[in-house]
């Protein structure tokens, strides 16, 4: 799971219907997404950074579970 991208999506109350029309897919889809089902492509995660957290880095809001897990040892 995408646990900053859902964090940061709470922090700001964005609906994520709103994400995914911004990037041309169903709630559902998004939902796999999110929970790392499927990956987002670079233009889905770029586009989703540049319209809701112009300000936070992209790294970051995509960091998976098993990276943070690597990034704290």
């Amino acid at each position: 799971m995408l646990h900053n991208l859902e964090a940061e999506i709470a922090r700001r109350h964005i609906k994520k219907k709103e994400i995914a029309e911004a990037i041309n897919v169903d709630e559902k889809t998004l939902w796999n997404k999110i929970n790392c089902v499927t990956a987002f492509t670079m233009p889905e995660a770029t586009a989703i950074k540049d319209t809701f957290f112009p300000t936070i880095d992209l790294q970051y809001l995509f960091a998976s579970d098993d990276e943070e897990a690597i990034n704290s040892k």
